[in-house]
């Protein structure tokens, strides 16, 4: 069947692919150009971000709506961007400087605000802590707000009073942050009324992440670091952080451990909290570990009579309780402290906590 003169014919897949080499090529250069992220520009043009990644690695072309978003943002000529490289408004740096600081602005709004702030004593020597949950649970608050600036740019910190030991003034101190003081005047309170316990530092937000830098005088710096942040909520109600510091005590180490922090009082017993942050036990798989045992208690016991007679009663309970103990150091090794990772699990089951002890609020208020 002939084709009609002015029927256009399909773009070869050559042609496509140079097409969409030359658009991937531009966004980059938008991207970075006009200093924005390539999620930024997803949302405002009205794509998933794994959309905008494929656009931006070539593999294939946007429609012809993608282009308008592009031109009403930036004022970017379209032709220009399909055929040749890209060459950016001066006007649309402003466009791109306003629209990142309300973005960001957005973004980090959801998180500003005050937290309780929930961890565990580690004072004490690894292996002989022998405190209840309610004596090792300690308590902080922290504040994360935006830094006023006088050069222009969005910057947000936080401050952290850490290492109260009880709830009721833990309450305290959230009340007293809570009543509408400036940032100011938080970290005055603080200078104060809590020097020896106060943390400032930088709070920052990545795709995924976000990241407590704090600061305590020259004694101490800690790195917290919060896991699955992009919440689609209008506040961020709080989540599990790993933290890397100094423990405190007589002898001050470096230390690894797990932080909570929470908008709304936990209204659970200290040993759930405990439970909480320990987060999930390791599961381990003994079937090997149970052969072994076995083989030992047949040669003792049954199999071998040269073993059953020539070994003492206490001597065969030495060697079961070596074999034994071996296998349980085995596990314990390769399952518990290799690393300590915040599964989503485990940060759900936080976030569930913290649903629970809001609604618990909102009732009895």
């Amino acid at each position: 069947m002939s084709m009609s003169s002015n029927s256009s014919m399909p773009m070869s897949t050559e042609a496509n692919q140079e097409v969409c080499a030359i658009i991937a090529a531009n966004l980059r250069i938008l991207i970075r150009e006009l200093g924005i992220t390539q999620r930024l520009l997803a949302e405002q043009v009205g794509v998933a971000a794994a959309t905008m990644n494929d656009y931006c690695s070539g593999k294939r072309a946007p429609q012809a709506p993608f282009f308008v978003e592009l031109r009403k943002l930036y004022g970017i000529d379209i032709n220009e961007f399909l055929t040749s490289t890209i060459h950016i408004p001066s006007s649309a740096r402003e466009l791109a400087a306003d629209s990142l600081t309300e973005s960001l602005r957005s973004v980090y709004g959801k998180y500003c605000g005050v937290y309780y702030v929930y961890y565990l004593d580690t004072s004490r020597f690894k292996g002989r802590d022998t405190q209840s949950p309610a004596m090792s649970l300690l308590h902080g608050i922290l504040y994360i707000y935006e830094e006023p600036s006088s050069v222009g740019g969005l910057r947000y910190s936080c401050a952290s009073v850490l290492g109260i030991r009880s709830q009721e003034e833990a309450d305290t101190l959230m009340e007293e942050f809570q009543a509408g003081e400036s940032p100011v005047g938080v970290r005055e309170k603080m200078e104060n009324s809590y020097s020896q316990m106060a943390y400032y530092g930088e709070f920052e937000i990545e795709q995924e992440h976000a990241f407590l830098n704090l600061r305590h005088s020259v004694t101490d710096r800690a790195l917290a670091i919060l896991h699955r942040v992009d919440s689609n909520k209008d506040k961020y109600l709080g989540g599990i952080a790993a933290i890397n510091s100094i423990s405190k005590g007589r002898e001050r180490m470096p230390v690894l451990q797990f932080l909570g922090i929470s908008r709304y009082r936990l209204c659970i017993s200290p040993e759930d909290i405990q439970h909480a942050l320990l987060l999930s036990y390791p599961v381990v798989d003994v079937r090997e570990e149970v052969e072994e045992v076995l083989r030992i208690h047949r040669v003792l016991f049954i199999e071998n009579e040269d073993a059953r007679t020539s070994f003492t009663p206490d001597q065969k309970k030495a060697v079961i309780r070596s074999t034994v103990e071996r296998a349980v150091r085995g596990n314990l090794i390769r399952n518990a402290f290799r690393y300590a990772k915040i599964s989503e699990e485990d940060d759900d089951a936080w976030y569930h906590l913290i649903k629970s002890s809001a609604t618990s609020d909102e009732e009895s208020k």
